[in-house]
């Protein structure tokens, strides 16, 4: 056999071969992908849904609708995070399953960290799963409730980890805004300084203007803008720790604004020195939720009497 024939039947060999393994290759994918049913943790109209259960071990956290907005455990919830779970159960779907080899560790994770979410429409469940990932939070797992089949979820076209929205405790989903009051019911803010009482002021609405009391010339430019920095003011982060809470709460804070509605009732904030992450600082939010704040965000907001003195 001459060399080019040997060379020919190598070659001839080694293409045999190639089709073999994608043959093997493309069939293997074909099953696989045979089995991934794409409306596993679908329904087919998510509008319905007033309650959503997240629970892993202990921690239950409760989203419902009561008609006319969402709340979480019995507080407003942050309807850009409503948004985001809404689109996300839309969205998400199952790119295969776990592989076999990695089944049952994947299963140990689930069992051990999992969340496992409850979608209800007038307290009749839809569709219950447990959300969970790896430890890099790099791949996401979803698992029904009535099935043992695990799958690799993703949202087609985004590179996000899917269980991430799922595994937000309580504060998390808590509205970020302070003061949590209907603007329209607006009845006065006292801004008081425990330690430079001469810089106290209270604006109050007179004949339909926001003025300051016992301030003959405000200038209202700066005023509005003021209220609409304390309207809208948003936490960092809402902060669970009770050592830190217990010292503050019996600490005079730098500056505290008291907004009141025309029933009378009152939401505050209690600001204090800065903590020990730079750039951000303590804040009370009605003598109760520990949260906190960039300190330039607090700039708007932490202005004396004599800020708003007209210009001559």
């Amino acid at each position: 056999m001459s060399y080019q024939e040997k060379y020919n039947r190598s070659l001839l060999i080694s293409l045999l071969v190639l089709v073999v393994i994608t043959l093997a290759y493309v069939g293997y994918s074909k099953r696989d992908r045979s089995v991934v049913d794409t409306g596993a943790f679908q329904l087919t109209d998510f509008t319905t849904i007033n309650e959503v259960t997240l629970e892993r071990g202990q921690q239950k956290t409760t989203l419902n609708f009561d008609g006319v907005r969402w709340n979480v455990n019995g507080e407003l919830a942050d309807r850009n995070l409503i948004d985001v779970l809404f689109a996300t159960l839309q969205q998400a779907r199952p790119v295969r399953p776990v592989a076999q080899a990695l089944r049952d560790s994947v299963n140990r994770i689930l069992e051990a960290s999992a969340v496992k979410v409850s979608l209800r429409s007038d307290d009749q469940t839809l569709l219950e799963f447990l959300a969970g990932g790896n430890a890099r939070k790099s791949e996401a797992y979803f698992k029904r409730a009535d099935n043992d089949a695990v799958y690799v979820m993703v949202i087609p076209g985004y590179r996000v980890y899917v269980s991430g929205i799922f595994e937000l405790d309580k504060s998390g989903w808590k509205d970020k805004h302070v003061y949590q009051l209907n603007w329209r019911n607006f009845q006065s803010l006292e801004t008081t300084f425990p330690e430079s009482l001469k810089d106290d002021f209270k604006v109050s609405l007179i004949d339909n203007y926001f003025s300051i009391e016992n301030m003959a010339a405000v200038d209202t430019t700066k005023l509005n803008d003021y209220l609409d920095a304390v309207s809208l003011l948003t936490v960092d982060e809402y902060l669970a720790d009770n050592e830190v809470y217990e010292n503050l709460i019996n600490t005079t804070p730098q500056v505290k604004i008291t907004a009141y509605d025309i029933g009378g009732q009152s939401y505050s904030l209690a600001l204090y020195p800065s903590g020990p992450v730079a750039g951000k600082k303590y804040g009370l939010i009605n003598q109760s939720q520990l949260a906190y704040f960039d300190s330039k965000k607090l700039e708007a907001i932490t202005k004396t009497r004599s800020s708003f003195a007209l210009s001559r």
